[in-house]
This record gives C-alpha cells, sequence and structure tokens, in this order.
C-alpha cells in the first residue's frame, strides 16, 4: 500500500491541472481506503468553496450537502484544521446532534485537512455506509499521509492558477490601457517587449526594430506611434525595399518639376506628409548610399531637400526604422553608414520569431480562425487533431504571416467547418502524405507530443533567457512552482548557468 501511495502521490505533484488533480485524487483516495464514496472540496479562508470534486455522489448532493452529506464532520474539520477519524460516526459523541449523520446511516468516515503553512484550505472526506470499521486505524493513517500529497500538490496547482490569473490581468490591463489589441501573445518575450514599448512610447527617440519577415514589425511601430503624443499626426509606412533604388530618394524627400526626366510635376515627399508625426521605414537596409547620407542629415538636423533643389526644408518626425538583416554586420563590411546606423539604434527592439514563442501559436490560431471565419461568413472553424499536431510541428520560417496565409488558405478551401490536413500546404505535411485518404496518421500523436515537448523547453528557457538565469524568477513569470520549475528543467537538461553567461 505504501508503495502504490507514494507512486498516486507522485502523480498528483507532477499535475498542473487542478480539476485533473482533484480527480485524480479523489480516484486514488479511494483506491487505496476502499472507501465507498469521497469528495474534496478547496476553499479559502472566509471564502466560499473554490473547487470541488466527487466519487459516487452526485452533483446535486454536493450543492445541497445538508441532505447528503455529514456537514457537521466536514464543518468541524475546517474550523479545526484536526482530522475526523471514526469507525461508527453514529456512535461518535460530537454528531449525536448531526441529522444528516443519523439519516445517512453513516459507519466509517474519514475527514482529513488539506493544511500547507498551518492553514487549512480544504478537505478529504471519504466514508462507508455498508460497513462497521470499513477504516482500520492503519488505512486512516494512508489517507493522513495522502491528505499531505494533495496538500501540497493542490496548494502549488491553486498557486498556478493564482499567477496566471494575474499575469492574464496585468496582460489584459497593459493591453487596455495602450491598445495592443492587434499584437497577439503572452509568451513573456512578447510581454517583455510590450512593456518597452509603453516605457518608449512617448519620447522621441529614433527606434530600430529587428526581426524576421512576418514578425509584426510595423505593428510594433503603430504601437509606439498610437502611444505617444504623435498619435493624432499622420503615421506614415514606407516598406523601402518595395521601390527601385532610383525611386526610393525621389518618394521620400519628394522632387520638383523637372529634376528628372519624368518629373512632370512637383512632388510632396513622405517627410513632408509625415511632418509631426512618425515615418516607419521598413526595410531601411534597402536605401542606397546617397540616400543614407541625407537620411542622416533629416536625423541631426531636421533638415532636407527636394530633389533637383538646393532650398533647405524643415521636418519634425520621429523615425522608427525596422530589418530583418544582421546590420552590424553590414555596417563591417561597408553596406550600410555607421553614423546612420548609431543614428537610427537608439532604441533596439527586437522580435522574436514564431518558433521561438509557439505557446503563443493556439491564440494566434483561433485569432486568424475567427478572423477568416467572419470575413468568408463560414464560421466557426476549428482545427482535426491530425491539422493541429503539424501545425504545432511546423517552424514557421515566414513567422505569423505565414501562419496567418495557412490558415486562410485552409478555410478557402475545406468543405465544412473542420480544417484537415489535406487543406494545408505541402511543406506542413509528412513525405507520404495522401491527399485523398482521411484516415488518421499513427504519427501525428508522437508528433504533437514532440511539438510540445519542444513548445516547454523553449518557454522555459524564454523564461529564464528574460531573467538573466535566476531560476526562480523564472519560475515566477512561467507562473510555475520553482520545485516543478526545476524539474522541466533537468528533464530538458537545461542549466541556469547557460543564461547567465550569455545575460553579461
Amino acid at each position: 500500500m505504501l508503495e502504490k501511495l507514494f507512486k498516486i502521490g507522485k502523480r498528483l505533484l507532477t499535475e498542473t491541472d487542478v480539476e485533473q488533480l482533484l480527480t485524480q485524487a479523489i480516484d486514488g483516495a479511494i483506491e487505496i481506503t476502499r472507501a465507498e464514496r469521497g469528495m474534496i472540496l478547496l476553499f479559502r479562508e472566509n471564502d466560499p468553496i473554490l473547487f470541488q470534486t466527487a466519487r459516487n455522489l452526485d452533483k446535486q448532493d454536493i450543492e445541497n450537502p445538508r441532505f447528503e452529506i455529514s456537514r457537521t464532520i466536514i464543518e468541524t474539520v475546517r474550523k479545526t484544521s484536526v482530522a475526523f477519524y471514526s469507525e461508527n460516526a453514529l456512535d461518535d459523541p460530537s454528531l449525536k446532534k448531526s441529522a444528516s449523520a443519523a439519516r445517512l446511516n453513516l459507519l466509517s468516515v474519514i475527514c482529513e485537512p488539506l493544511v500547507f503553512e498551518s492553514s487549512i484550505f480544504g478537505v478529504l472526506y471519504l466514508d462507508n455506509r455498508s460497513v462497521r470499521e470499513a477504516f482500520e486505524p492503519e488505512v486512516a493513517e494512508f489517507a493522513a499521509q495522502f491528505a499531505d500529497f494533495i496538500s501540497l500538490a493542490a496548494h502549488h496547482a491553486l498557486e498556478r492558477n493564482r499567477l496566471q490569473d494575474r499575469v492574464t490581468t496585468l496582460e489584459k490591463e497593459l493591453r487596455e490601457r495602450f491598445d495592443f489589441k492587434n499584437i497577439i501573445g503572452n509568451h513573456p518575450k512578447m510581454i517583455e517587449l510590450l512593456k518597452i514599448v509603453t516605457r518608449i512610447a512617448d519620447s522621441d527617440a529614433t527606434v530600430l526594430i529587428h526581426g524576421e519577415t512576418g514578425t509584426g514589425k510595423e505593428l510594433i511601430a503603430q504601437a509606439i506611434h498610437y502611444n505617444s503624443s504623435r498619435k493624432n499626426k499622420p503615421f506614415i509606412s514606407i516598406n523601402c525595399g518595395a521601390f527601385q533604388e532610383s525611386l526610393v530618394e525621389s518618394e521620400l524627400f519628394g522632387h520638383v518639376r523637372g529634376a528628372f526626366t519624368d518629373a512632370k510635376t512637383n512632388k510632396v515627399g513622405w517627410l513632408e506628409r509625415a511632418n509631426q508625426g512618425t515615418i516607419f521605414l521598413d526595410e531601411v537596409v534597402e536605401m542606397s548610399s546617397a540616400v543614407q547620407v541625407k537620411l542622416l542629415r533629416v536625423l541631426q538636423t531636421g533638415e532636407y531637400s527636394l530633389v533637383g533643389s538646393s532650398e533647405a526644408r524643415h521636418t519634425d518626425i520621429r523615425v522608427i526604422a525596422a530589418t530583418n538583416k544582421d546590420l552590424q554586420s553590414m555596417v563591417q563590411n561597408g553596406s550600410f553608414r555607421e553614423d546612420l546606423y548609431y543614428r537610427l539604434n537608439v532604441i533596439d527592439l527586437l522580435l522574436p520569431p514564431l518558433r521561438e514563442r509557439k505557446s503563443d501559436l493556439p491564440m494566434l490560431i483561433q485569432h486568424f480562425l475567427h478572423k477568416y471565419g467572419e470575413q468568408k461568413d463560414r464560421g466557426p472553424f476549428k482545427l482535426s487533431r491530425e491539422t493541429e499536431a503539424l501545425m504545432f510541428a511546423h517552424d514557421y520560417p515566414g513567422n505569423i504571416r505565414e501562419l496567418e496565409n495557412i490558415i486562410e488558405r485552409a478555410i478557402v478551401l475545406s468543405e465544412n467547418q473542420t480544417l484537415e490536413p489535406r487543406h494545408l500546404p505541402l511543406s506542413l505535411l509528412p513525405n507520404n502524405f495522401d491527399a485523398t485518404s482521411t484516415r488518421k496518421f499513427s504519427t501525428l500523436t508522437e508528433a504533437k507530443r514532440q511539438a510540445a515537448e519542444q513548445a516547454e523547453r523553449q518557454f522555459v528557457q524564454d523564461c529564464l533567457q528574460t531573467t538573466a538565469g535566476h531560476i526562480s524568477n523564472a519560475a515566477k513569470m512561467a507562473g510555475i512552482d520553482v520545485g516543478n520549475f526545476h524539474r522541466i528543467m533537468k528533464k530538458h537538461q537545461i542549466e541556469a548557468a547557460h543564461f547567465k553567461k550569455t545575460r553579461n
């Protein structure tokens, strides 16, 4: 029995979901004690019941305990934090006045307090109505030991819930206050990025955003602008890579009539249109050396000249630039001006690729399913288990933009509301995929498990990276008990020292 007790207890300590934990706990308690029925209640001092689960008791019985269980026993244990054990409750002097005990013909009863650091937060209740002395003293002792396991596991699960609720509340407040509704995700790296945005938004400091294609650099630039004092002025977005090199200068600064062959009239440039607002220069590395020199002048003095004119003009703008290239390497090889790099890089922001924030995938997937379901007037849509496994296993080199395109494509191709693997691009499918087959893949469960393991490992690493290897802080950020966090680190062979070194 002792071996069984520790086996079940070990399983409880690794469970993170409160409801699942209580279900496993009551099943384990009944298995160990051979009770006829049982229940677990969790509460906080002076608070109503937070969680409840039972076996061989109807839900209506739990909601109306005065009719079907001995409330006297549970309330006494809750008030005193002292366990109740009786081989024949009808003979117990403390229950002589309990109508529920007499009506139910309670014979054997165990009621153990669930205590953490001297504070009771729940009870484990077990009874047997058909056999006198069903619970021998040895059984009662095992129940007491098992209650200790339940106490520890349930407390940690509740704390994880509380911390996660706190993180969710703070994230909600952050998004509502700063209008970040278009930036989806609650990964630690994204939350940290949004915090930085709130601190820098109302300054005029130049910002350089680094990030792979499709990570949402323009959304971050918009968030900075619309949370600044310039929010009621223009936000002009320019993709420098979308124009021929000879046209970028004319588009940015404007030109006068006759400046070149096709200049039939004067043209207002982006700098003038963005005056008193924000200009976002995406893929800034695509600018020629000549344009880089002129942009440097704007950043230094606010002055510029139209192409074909020597007249100096002035603009009051905030510049936010972005690139998916390694600018430092480009400075070293001479393809990007060093002085311009330092002017742009007053504040640098790094957007993580989607493969490094896969914990945000469910939220992003639901967002795009809803968006295109409404757009096509065909929703709501959902993913089949096989489709979900394949999407979680993919690394998304095109990041969020790729994910959005995949979902839009699947919705367009789908015949009903469930998106199947055959609706996905070939890049997500196994080599032996048969588009005409609807059978389940025998390896998809394993693929999903591996994807979940990979996401868990990456999430823990991200938390350690953010906290410079401080395990306690990383555990709090993850909403995980420190002991459980250590267990996950050990499972994935993650060393905190590595992050301390890389941080310095």
